[in-house]
């Protein structure tokens, strides 16, 4: 048996380090569900550079290296279908997907991989998708997703925020990547949906004309951190901690009511007037993978 120290006061001060390492991981998920990854030796999730010192604190960490790393556990965090039509509607627009569960979400290589297959031919309605809409929903604060987008033409990625009141617009699109040709996976999209009749006054862009960032490298050759520190008359956009847009914005409906609470969309959209029909049954299956999904709010 190894001896105490005649004086409590290492003990102490052991007792006081583990506490605060404890008090510091009680944000992972919102709540003391995740306490035990400070007993495992898990490390804190570090504040991303943007937010430093702002008295951010982590409410959600879905975390698909460690704390949700199988379907049973997605399932209790995630739908795996947009919230119109109770809940049921499996595509937007003209898109050629379908959102489905038939092995769409999988988890691989220390990841989840949202996977497009073409089972019966490359048309319109005849793909099927993965998606990721959050039972969680909030208002403010700093959204982060980490992910590595699909090469094949036709690919149309995202990570969004939607109402949770089912009604349309405003919309934050944190990030969408759209492979038709013309846009590739060397650029992204980061636009702002409102019917305010406020002027947009823009404090800092990087975006061209078609509100599109070139980062000077390809997203699908790696993993890469798309964020967005979202305020009450504002919207910051982040890649990889690099501002890239700094603009005014109100999250309003039409009517000028305000927006409410949010809830958090990943996507693997494929086809549709915008992306372009996919190449051909060669291009799937077609992987969108994540390895996290954050929130931060004061």
């Amino acid at each position: 048996m190894r001896n105490l120290p005649d004086s409590p006061e290492p003990l102490r001060s052991l007792t006081l380090l583990r506490r605060r390492l404890i008090q510091g991981l009680i944000g992972l998920a919102g709540g003391g569900a995740w306490l035990t990854r400070a007993a495992h030796g898990q490390t804190a999730v570090p504040l991303p550079a943007p937010i430093a010192g702002t008295g951010y604190q982590l409410v959600k960490n879905w975390d698909f290296t460690s704390n949700v790393t199988d379907i049973a556990t997605l399932r209790k965090e995630f739908f795996t279908r947009y919230i119109y039509n109770n809940g049921q509607q499996d595509a937007l627009n003209d898109e050629w997907q379908r959102y489905r569960d038939n092995g769409n979400h999988a988890f691989e290589d220390d990841a989840l991989a949202l996977v497009a297959r073409a089972p019966a031919g490359v048309a319109r309605g005849k793909i099927e998708s993965g998606m990721l809409r959050s039972k969680w929903f909030g208002k403010y604060g700093y959204f982060e997703c980490s992910m590595k987008v699909p090469a094949g033409r036709g690919m149309w990625p995202a990570f969004w925020l939607n109402p949770q009141d089912g009604r349309w617009p405003p919309e934050i699109d944190i990030v969408e990547i759209v492979n038709n040709g013309r846009d590739t996976t060397r650029n992204s999209f980061h636009i702002l949906h409102t019917r305010s009749k406020e002027k947009r006054v823009v404090t800092s862009s990087r975006l061209d004309k078609h509100q599109s960032y070139w980062p000077g490298f390809d997203y699908k050759d790696d993993y890469h951190r798309f964020a967005v520190l979202w305020e009450a008359d504002r919207v910051r956009h982040y890649v990889d901690d690099k501002l890239v847009a700094d603009q005014s914005f109100k999250w309003e409906h039409e009517d000028g009511v305000d927006g409410g609470p949010a809830h958090i969309l990943v996507n693997l959209a494929v086809g549709g007037s915008w992306p372009g029909a996919p190449d051909g049954a060669d291009a799937f299956p077609a992987r969108l993978m994540l390895r996290h999904i954050r929130v931060w709010q004061a």
